[in-house]
């Protein structure tokens, strides 16, 4: 099969190579909603996104992606 696309390979397809960039999450409760967050360090964590059937949860500035939270 030949795929003929201005898209990278690595978008199409992922990094099957590159283990050393992988990401580890981790799936928390804060603030009472369920989020997936990166571990750094020393308990802090970097919200990635939010798990909720709430629409108050991804208006909550607490919970935007990015913030470093401590757990």
């Amino acid at each position: 099969m030949i795929l003929y696309s201005i898209v990278p390979v690595e978008f199409v397809f992922g990094n099957f190579g590159n283990q050393v960039n992988e990401k580890r999450y981790v799936e928390l409760e804060y603030l009472g909603e369920k989020i997936i967050a990166i571990p750094l360090s020393n308990n802090k964590y970097k919200i990635d996104r939010v798990i909720s059937t709430s629409p108050k949860a991804y208006l909550n500035p607490n919970l935007t992606p990015g913030t470093i939270i401590e757990q």
